[in-house]
This record gives structure tokens, sequence and C-alpha cells, in this order.
């Protein structure tokens, strides 16, 4: 097809390609389609299609969510992002990205959002740019908003040490996994490590303190992980 693919996000921040792990996934598949795209830089949410970022805009139709957006790249282009992967394979792929995106996200969230010193850095980063009084008022809303979907998750229902602990177990399981391959599954990169990458880095690149980025930080596999994707995907960006 002849169409370019816009992508919306948010622009890099935190010394990540981006601050929001969804992000830097979907660069990263958009990457290795092959297929031509190009960024605009949005930072309302509210914008998207599913209500929020990333989200994608490909001959007149606006798709929201990383994991729906591969599938339509898998489906509409023909894409196959795990080439050469027997199903035990796949379903690994699917097991650890699930892993990454729906309980190790959540902690880098609890990180960020939840802790007095590090939210008092994003706020005035996501929130700054808007006029008086909403830039007082849309970061308690969001903030508040996001303790709730921490406690329907169940994880915000936990004390800190025992997030930290649950994010600890999930940065281990995922430095066993990819023991000392240079990608999940070998030498080449596959969809799995699209979504790892996306939250390993909002983890290990950005600047925030906590335990975990020190969890992260003490599997030196992990770290490699990180600058191998960063170098590959993201070369443009100064080393962290």
């Amino acid at each position: 097809s002849a169409s370019m693919i816009t992508l919306y996000q948010p622009p890099p921040q935190f010394g990540c390609a981006n601050p929001s792990p969804f992000c830097i996934k979907l660069e990263v598949l958009l990457k290795m389609s092959g297929l031509p795209y190009t960024v605009r830089i949005e930072g309302n949410p509210a914008n998207g299609p599913t209500g929020k970022i990333p989200y994608i805009e490909d001959e007149g139709q606006f798709l929201g969510d990383s994991g729906r957006i591969q599938h339509y790249l898998e489906q509409h282009y023909g894409i196959d992002f795990n080439a050469g992967l027997g199903p035990r394979e796949r379903a690994e792929g699917v097991a650890f990205t699930r892993l990454a995106d729906e309980h190790l996200y959540w902690a880098m969230v609890y990180s960020r959002w939840i802790e007095d010193e590090h939210w008092n850095v994003i706020k005035p980063v996501f929130f700054g740019d808007l006029p008086f009084p909403l830039r007082i008022i849309v970061p308690r809303v969001a903030r508040k908003r996001l303790r709730a979907a921490l406690h329907g998750h169940g994880l915000g229902r936990h004390d800190r040490d025992t997030v930290y602990a649950l994010g600890a177990e999930d940065l281990k399981a995922i430095a066993d996994f990819l023991g000392k391959r240079d990608f999940a599954f070998g030498a080449e990169p596959k969809a799995v490590d699209a979504a790892l990458y996306g939250q390993l880095s909002a983890i290990i690149d950005a600047p925030f303190d906590t335990p975990l980025q020190r969890a992260a930080l003490s599997h030196d596999n992990l770290v490699a992980y990180c600058k191998r994707m960063r170098a590959r995907f993201f070369p443009d960006l100064p080393p962290v």
C-alpha cells in the first residue's frame, strides 16, 4: 500500500524513546514491520479512539491499543512478527507480553505516579503545558484515576513492599527467560521483544531511582538487553 501510517504519541522523555512503554512497544513493532510511518506528536490521550496513547491512523481509519494494532498490521499487511517460531514459542511470547503489559506495567505506574518524589517529577512533564487552573485540577484527577485503576487491577491493594516484590518477581522471570540470548528467541527480535523492551526501558532508562529500577539493574542481562534494543531500534537516541 502506498499510504503512510501515522503514529500518534508524545515526544521522547526521561531519556527514553517515549514516556509511555506502549508507545515504545508500538514504534518497535512498526520499525520491525518495515512499513513506512510518520510520527505526529500527540499528548492528549482523549483524542485517541480508545482514549489512550498510542494510536495510529492508516488508510483513513484510527486504531488504538498496541496489541490490537499489532494484529491489524499482521492481518492487513501480512506481517509475521514471529516468523520462524513454533506454537510453543509463540505461546511463550504471548505469556511474556501479558506479564510485561498487564502486570509489570502496573508496578512501574505505581513507582512513578504513587510515589510522591517521582510524581513531583512527572507531574510538570505531563501536565505543565496546561493552562491554569487545569494544570492543578487535571493531574489530581489523573492520579486519582490511576490509584483507582491500580486498585481495580489488584496490585494497588498491596503495601509498597509487596508491590515492588511482585515487580521484582516479574523482572527475574524476564531475566531467566532471556538468559544469555540477545533477544527473547535468539538472534532476531520478535513481537515479545517490543513489549519487553517497552516496559524495561521505562524502568531501567528513566531517571527514577525506585526499588523496581534497582531490581532491574541487578540483572546484568536486562541492562544489556535494553542497550541492545535501543541501539538497534533507536540509534538516534543518545546511549543511556
